[in-house]
């Protein structure tokens, strides 16, 4: 039973949930520099809408809302809905000093408190892109009412998918806490889950034009409604009864969500979670698992006996200690969900299928790589001066490889391959790519243990409400991300598109230097001038170099320093681990 102004209680510790959520995020600021371009990509890509279509969108004469626009608008929140509910399950499903609050207001108070808080962070989010588009419509249409329908429209439409979001989150977290099979395999279920989800909406929205089902099929769900109701006293004609829909849906999606939300937290927090019994006969049976525990545990992967065992040790506590923790998966993909996600809606109108192959070739070994080693010290916690003298920095850093080899070398080999195949590329370029994703794992897996070590993590830190969480630095991925996925797409782009490498590699080196120092006051003489002519003269020889020449110099170039890069880190690596004295 709710206490008299549970609403009132619940609002006021969502707005105390949101304020702390901003303040550490504003601590963790490489969190918020990877958040940044989530934000700004669609509102440049806003305002160069309005900006380059300002004459077109004035002279618009009642134009229809089609299905065409309510299905995007229905799937893009189908996917909100996922996300939503995959930070619901991984970071929003217990509550900080819990004892304190279920003693002092209802569980209908609390979570209707971080339900109020997840809606602060989604409006927040979408705070800066719905001020342009409210300013667009209003400076270009003239239109009064968008002041109130752009905002009222956007606001459902978060509040549904925050709303639906946490009823499947919370749904889900249940069922983790309650069925032994799914809080056994919990990570590989959720990896599955994640990879399922984001891969299936990207590789859909990329393959529309092929595939031949258009996104209008989704136009049936009332989410996708919205739109008739934002473009309310427009010249762009919606649908009242679509408007009317909408809002009815929002009402219905909100009370249904609701009362789902009240039982499933009631469930999840005043029932006692099952406990798994790693001897649990239910398990499937594994290899070697009596003769060998470690082994079986990190089954199906199988370290060869031909490793020497203390690596092969290391390599099995790094497998197991990866398996154990699947936040680890969600915080390393935290950049790969900020900066590709919103460059894969444009993409796709452009016809972006051809972009999936060397995505996957240079995708798929950045992750091998940083999955698995890119905080090794800290992984270690309280063990690390007994590893310090049980091995050897050449049997550590070899064991700290090996998981990335074993697991992201046939998994993106293989992944490379399929989708290449589906891909416009000749039978070369397949091939250039498969083995381009093979070398950059081999390279990513090499440098990581060096990155982790310069920028290790000691202490946990709070995500949502999981107190004890050990990622690696967001510096760490940062860098790792920059010497793997900078020069991976380099080569990727020489292997499928060479003239448009030598182009980018022209305005990179020549004229983009040209035109800055260019503008700058005085440089139409003396040094400046000298320059300048210099640097447009080096992009103009540049572009004049003959394309297969540079394909193989700038590929020989690449894949050498890669080479070199990962020798070099390798021997840094296995030095830092030798000298290396706990604090």
């Amino acid at each position: 039973m709710a206490e008299p102004g549970w609403l009132r209680h619940a609002f006021h510790i969502g707005w105390v949930e949101f304020r702390r959520s901003a303040r550490a995020m504003w601590r963790e600021k490489f969190r918020l520099a990877f958040l940044i371009p989530g934000i700004l990509f669609p509102t440049l890509v806003c305002v160069l809408f309005f900006v380059l279509g300002h004459d077109t969108i004035r002279g618009l004469e009642a134009y229809p809302v089609s299905d065409s626009f309510r299905g995007p608008i229905a799937l893009l929140w189908l996917f909100a809905v996922f996300i939503i509910g995959q930070r619901t399950v991984s970071h929003r499903k217990q509550i900080e000093a819990e004892p304190l609050l279920l003693t002092t207001v209802s569980a209908r108070t609390v979570a209707g408190g971080l339900l109020v808080a997840e809606w602060l962070r989604a409006i927040a989010y979408v705070g800066l892109p719905l001020f342009v588009v409210t300013g667009g419509f209003v400076f270009l249409f003239g239109s009064v009412v968008s002041l109130v329908a752009v905002p009222v429209a956007m606001v459902l439409y978060v509040g549904t998918a925050v709303t639906t979001g946490h009823a499947c989150g919370y749904a889900v977290a249940w069922l983790v806490e309650n069925s032994r099979f799914v809080a056994r395999h919990k990570t590989v279920l959720g990896t599955v889950a994640v990879l399922i989800g984001m891969g299936g909406y990207s590789v859909y929205i990329s393959a529309t034009p092929y595939i031949g089902i258009d996104q209008a099929v989704f136009a049936w769900l009332p989410t996708g409604w919205f739109v008739d109701l934002a473009v309310l006293g427009t010249p762009i004609v919606g649908s009242t009864p679509h408007a009317v829909g909408g809002v009815l849906g929002c009402v219905v999606i909100g009370l249904v969500g609701a009362v789902l939300i009240e039982r499933e937290t009631g469930a999840l927090w005043f029932t006692e979670p099952v406990s798994v019994d790693p001897d649990d006969t239910g398990a499937v049976s594994r290899p070697n698992e009596s003769r060998d525990p470690l082994a079986g545990a990190v089954w199906p992967v199988v370290v060869p006996h031909v490793v020497g065992q203390p690596t092969r040790r290391v390599a099995e506590w790094v497998l197991l200690r990866t398996r154990r923790d699947p936040n680890r998966l969600t915080f390393v993909l935290l950049p790969l969900i900020a900066i590709v996600g919103p460059l894969v809606g444009p993409g796709a109108q452009l016809g972006s299928m051809a972009a999936i192959a060397p995505l996957c070739a240079v995708g798929l070994p950045w992750l091998a790589g940083s999955l698995f080693a890119l905080n090794p010290l800290g992984d270690e916690g309280a063990v690390l001066p007994v590893t310090l003298t049980a091995v050897s920095g050449v049997q550590y850093v070899r064991g700290l490889v090996l998981p990335g080899l074993l697991v992201g070398l046939p998994v993106g080999v293989v992944v490379t391959a399929v989708v290449g195949v589906v891909s416009p590329y000749t039978l070369t370029e397949q091939a250039g790519l498969v083995l381009l994703c093979a070398y950059l794992t081999c390279v990513s897996t090499m440098i990581t243990p060096t990155i982790g070590m310069v920028l290790p993590r000691f202490s946990a830190i709070s995500v949502g409400q999981s107190q004890d969480v050990l990622p690696p630095r967001m510096g760490a991925v940062a860098v790792h991300a920059a010497l793997t996925v900078l020069p991976g797409g380099l080569l990727a782009a020489l292997v499928v598109n060479p003239s448009a490498t030598r182009t980018v590699v022209a305005s990179l080196f020549g004229f983009v230097p040209a035109f800055l120092l260019g503008i700058l006051p005085g440089s139409d003489a003396g040094i400046s001038a000298t320059a300048v002519d210099r640097l447009a003269g080096l992009g103009t020889e540049i572009q004049a170099i003959d394309l297969g020449q540079f394909r193989i110099g700038a590929g020989v170039v690449l894949v050498v320093g890669g080479v070199v890069a990962a020798i070099l880190l390798y021997r840094n690596a296995v030095h830092r681990f030798q000298r290396y004295s706990p604090r």
